[in-house]
This record gives structure tokens, sequence and C-alpha cells, in this order.
């Protein structure tokens, strides 16, 4: 799969994030990145914007629209009433900032992807730590060489980027219970086993 040119200012942000400038000494290609932000991705199908309205004097007009987080594709879609394709005149995609310029009434709606920054930073220095993980330390000529100091540094600021990250929503089924919603069988549970029978 190619590098997707609208995913090139995210890419940036996240060059940016783990100290890995785009050139010819970067430690990861832009397909990498792409790839492990990609893992982390989240669709978006008209999701409704947070609308702050803007008072001047009497009149309320709405300009501007958030949502809660930011990092999204440049390839979104803005809907006013799910049906009319609507332009914003000034965007901050990584914030998730959109401006109009004239008055646009709520509700607005996106379809577009959304990414974790520092979730994809964090695993990419979790992989470039595993490069130092072999790495030895030496001393010649009164002098000491910890090369393995790289991995620990690399860890920490992986540490402090995963406290930053969103947090995820885990679904949890319990298998003990007897009729439960997934459970359209007539054969017997956990439950009934470690039951007396009574």
């Amino acid at each position: 799969m190619a590098v997707r040119s609208t995913m090139a200012p995210l890419i940036s942000s996240v060059r940016v994030l783990i100290n890995d400038p785009s050139g010819a000494s970067q430690t990861f290609d832009d397909q990498t990145i792409q790839d492990v932000m990609d893992e982390n991705r989240e669709e978006m199908r008209n999701v409704a914007l947070i609308p702050k309205p803007t008072f001047s004097g009497s009149t309320i007009q709405y300009l501007d629209y958030y949502y809660n987080y930011g990092g999204f594709e440049d390839d979104y879609v803005l809907k006013q009433y799910l049906t009319v394709t609507v332009t914003p005149s000034t965007v901050e995609p990584i914030a998730g900032h959109f401006v109009f310029a004239s008055n646009t009434f709520p509700p607005v709606y996106i379809t577009s992807k959304v990414f974790d920054r520092y979730r994809s930073a964090a695993d990419l220095l979790e992989r470039w730590s595993a490069k130092w993980k072999l790495a030895y330390s030496f001393s010649s000529d009164g002098q000491s060489f910890q090369r393995h100091q790289a991995c620990l540094a690399l860890l920490a600021l992986a540490k402090q980027y995963r406290m930053k990250q969103r947090p995820r929503m885990v679904n949890v089924v319990r298998s003990d219970l007897s009729g439960g919603v997934n459970e359209l069988s007539l054969q017997p549970t956990a439950l009934d086993y470690m039951a007396s029978g009574q």
C-alpha cells in the first residue's frame, strides 16, 4: 500500500514526537509510520461535531466546530444535516477544529479517519528500542560506553506517550452467567458444572 498524501501532516507530527526527522538518516520511512498509525485508526461515519457559537451583540453565529479529539486525516467530509456538503475556510485537523467563513447552523457531521498520534509514537519508540536491545556496554582507555542507555531512554519516552494516549474501551463478557446475551444454545454452561444441581 502506498503512502497516502492525506497522511502527510500526521506523519510529520509523529516524526516530531519521536525525533526522527525525514531524510537520509531517518529510522522509519513514511510507509512504516503510516502502517503503525493505521493499526490504531478509528473510522468515523457521520459523527456530530461540537458547535461553539460566536456572539456579536444580539446575533449568534455558528462558525467554529470542534471534536473532542484531533488527529484527522486530510480526507474528511463535512455535511450539514447529513445532506449538504460544507467546506470550512480554516481547518486544524490535528486539533480537531473547523472554522467556517459564514454562518453554518448545526448539526454538522464529519466522516473521516482519526488517529492517536501519541499511541503511534509510543509504538514506534518501542520498535526503535528493540534495535538497541542487544547493544553492549564496554570500557576502553579509561572511558565507559553505555550503549544500552539508548534503549532505556526510548522506552522512558514511550512510557510518557502511553500516559498521553487516548483511553480505549474494552467490552467484557461474563462467561459464568447462564442465559447470557451471546448464549443461544441449550448446552450446559460453566456455571452449570460448578453448581450443585439442586
